[in-house]
């Protein structure tokens, strides 16, 4: 999904939430090989000046990523900007946030929340800094006071951690990958009760995982897949990422494009949903055989496994 020599990930630390009332303490940025660059507000008086060299730095890239950073990161970062009258490279760079990426997924998650440590845990990432919260901030507070190097290195290191545990969550838009069918089929076969599709993924997949729903299995580990669609009644159903388009005709259970809708009695329509929003087709060896067709019925059959009911 990303372009390694363009892509920068970036995590800011702060005194508070509020960019009026707060400063910056620490900028930090990560590059896919996991080298790590940070800027230290050494004195309590250094915003600006670690806040220009991160710009400065900066420019060269194309496109940031951070996790929630849509929300807090950047307009922290562009309320300081305006304040110190600089510069502006943020105007012209592109922004990925993992949050946003991943939570269309966040029903496929073992976990309740959805923290950046969170996504961690899953993935197995052991942390060695134990700073949470307010204890950051206290932390840096007591610093400025005492001058202790240790609390110094215990800021860096969780900031440190931040970028490297960005950088693996990172890998989890394999999801993402997925959903836009990026993958080749490799195999399908044709048995008594289902057909049986084996893929090959572009991006790796960090966990393995199993989806199952409405007569569908997906299984899932590194770079390969394997899809098993059940018959029903000799039948598969082909179902359409775009429900909004559509009628769903109960007592046919057929759906219908709404732009021929006026040409249906109303009393015998309901909208679409996701779950009844599908054709039903006998998969003979023309289909089996036309790589395309396969390819497509995947795509859509797969983006309707990963993505959340709405009831």
């Amino acid at each position: 999904m990303f372009n390694e020599k363009k892509y920068l990930f970036f995590d800011i630390e702060t005194t508070g939430l509020s960019p009026d009332v707060s400063a910056i303490t620490l900028i930090g940025c990560c590059h896919f090989d996991g080298t790590i660059l940070q800027w230290f507000n050494k004195d309590g008086f250094s915003q600006k000046e670690i806040l220009k060299d991160f710009l400065d730095y900066i420019v060269s890239y194309d496109t940031l990523i951070s996790y929630n950073g849509t929300t807090f990161d950047l307009p922290f970062l562009e309320s300081k900007i305006r304040e110190y009258h600089l510069d502006n490279p943020l105007d012209h760079m592109k922004h990925i946030d993992l949050y946003q990426v991943l939570s269309p997924f966040r029903h496929l998650f073992p976990m309740k929340r959805f923290r950046q440590k969170d996504l961690e845990n899953y993935l197995g990432i052991i942390r060695n800094d134990n700073l949470t919260g307010k204890k950051i901030i206290k932390t840096y507070q007591t610093f400025l006071e005492t001058g202790n190097t240790e609390l110094k290195e215990l800021l860096l290191l969780h900031n440190r951690e931040d970028l490297t545990g960005l950088v693996s969550v990172s890998s989890l838009t394999c999801y993402l990958s997925l959903e836009k069918g990026e993958f080749q089929i490799t195999r399908c076969k044709q048995k008594e009760d289902c057909l049986e599709i084996s893929i090959s993924l572009k991006q790796p997949w960090s966990k393995p995982l199993v989806l199952e729903k409405d007569c569908m299995n997906l299984s899932i580990k590194d770079t390969s897949a394997t899809f098993i669609c059940y018959y029903q009644n000799g039948l598969l159903k082909h179902y359409y990422p775009n429900p909004e388009d559509y009628y769903y005709l109960p007592e046919e259970d057929i759906v219908l494009p709404k732009a021929m809708g006026s040409m249906v009695d109303k009393s015998i329509r309901i909208p679409a949903t996701a779950d009844k929003c599908y054709s039903k087709f006998v998969p003979g060896k023309d289909f089996v055989n036309h790589n395309e067709d396969l390819y497509i019925f995947c795509k859509h059959n797969i983006y309707y496994l990963l993505r959340k009911e709405h009831k």
